[in-house]
């Protein structure tokens, strides 16, 4: 190893600060390098059994502290450069850092022997791969790795996505006030995904003419509850519901219901069919834009007659709606993203009629029925009131009266 210039960095100038992270970064790429041949020698001799761990993986992992993951990627690579003379070569001469190694040989590696590709097609690409580290990252090298594998494996590709898309996956965990989900979509269905999820997340400009305060992961998840309400509304998204739109079940005693004003939360929850909670104010919103099946409970809480659902908003006033709005009447949002507002509700005895409904995005009828705004209708269109933390105040106070 080099010399490392031990001078307090506070004395040295840019340039001889650049020259020794030069020498630092070449220091660690030779470290590496010893340590990837360590892994593989010390997996070679089974010296983890003989000191009772489970294999390598479980040893190195435990006794550094380290991710099992990481641990097991870089054994991987590891045990597999002796085949790769070029990528050693580069390794020795610090002309390859470990990183760029990994995804050249990572690409190489991935090509199954079924395809049965010549030696010399794969020592050919081994050898360009090597040759274009040079200017490539890591991510620059794999993506060109992708296309070498496309071009030798020419029967590959659909294999591979047959193999990606019975991988798919999703799982669900109830969490606090919530659920958290994860999961692994592949091909078109990733591509689909991916296009409606970065449309609907755009940066919106707030009604004051500011940056859309979000996050990019709350707009995303917002686009996620956007796409999944609109597929609720086609009556198709579930195929088996039918025709009938996917639907929630929630228990709420009526006076809980009727006190939850904009500003209340009302005194008692409603209950999913899931066994979670939901405040008397999210059902009042969400009952905006619902069919409402009433049930008469006896005194043990037994069901003794189910009503007839009534959808209030019908397909018709939507669509009137969707005319007159043109979607979020306070942050123009699209209509697609928009619920249906009873601007008196319906438990007040508000009508469903165009003179008392409203189009709102989700956030807008969250911010409604918390009562930071104020709709009225007049002139045959609802208006909004703007809350006062809207308003910036004027730099200079009016000048008084004379």
């Amino acid at each position: 190893m080099t010399e490392c210039d031990e001078r307090p960095i506070w004395s040295m100038s840019g340039s001889e600060m650049l020259s020794a992270l030069d020498t630092v970064q070449a220091d660690l790429a030779r470290l590496q390098t010893r340590r990837l041949e360590l892994l593989a020698a010390l997996d070679a001799n089974g010296h983890a059994a003989e000191l009772g761990a489970h294999d390598t993986v479980e040893l190195i992992a435990l006794r550094h502290r380290l991710d099992a993951t990481e641990v097991r990627r870089d054994l991987r690579l590891a045990t597999a450069l002796p085949k790769y003379a070029d990528v050693q070569a580069g390794l020795a001469s610090t002309d390859l850092h470990p990183s760029q190694a990994e995804a050249i040989v990572t690409a190489l590696e991935r090509i199954p022997a079924t395809a049965q590709v010549p030696i010399e097609s794969l020592r050919v690409a081994e050898v360009e791969m090597v040759r274009s580290a040079r200017f490539l990252s890591p991510a620059d090298l794999r993506r060109l790795g992708k296309h070498v594998r496309d071009r030798l494996d020419t029967d590959g590709i659909e294999p591979a996505e047959a193999r990606a898309l019975a991988a798919e996956t999703l799982w669900l965990k109830r969490g606090e006030l919530g659920v958290e989900f994860s999961g692994y979509l592949a091909g078109d269905h990733a591509e689909l995904f991916q296009t409606l999820i970065f449309a609907g997340a755009r940066p919106h400009r707030t009604g004051d003419g500011e940056r859309d305060p979000r996050s990019r992961g709350k707009r995303q998840a917002d686009a996620l509850t956007q796409i999944l309400t609109a597929a609720a509304a086609t009556g198709s998204a579930a195929p088996a519901h039918g025709a009938v739109k996917p639907h929630l079940t929630v228990t709420i005693d009526l006076k809980d219901l009727k006190s939850a004003t904009a500003t209340a939360t009302g005194t008692g929850p409603g209950t999913l069919d899931s066994g979670a909670t939901l405040s008397a104010a999210a059902v009042r919103r969400i009952a905006c834009d619902a069919g409402v099946i009433p049930m008469v409970l006896g005194s043990a809480s037994e069901p003794l007659d189910v009503g007839t659902a009534h959808r209030f908003v019908t397909p018709a006033i939507r669509q009137a709606l969707n005319t007159r709005d043109n979607g979020c009447i306070i942050c123009t949002a699209p209509a697609a993203m928009c619920e249906a507002h009873h601007i008196v509700h319906w438990a007040d005895g508000g009508p469903t009629a165009l003179t008392n409904l409203a189009l709102l995005c989700k956030t807008h009828h969250i911010a409604v029925h918390q009562g930071h705004w104020t709709l009225t209708y007049r002139n045959g269109r609802p208006h909004h009131t703007r809350p006062g933390w809207s308003t910036k105040p004027a730099k200079d106070p009016p000048p008084a009266a004379a």
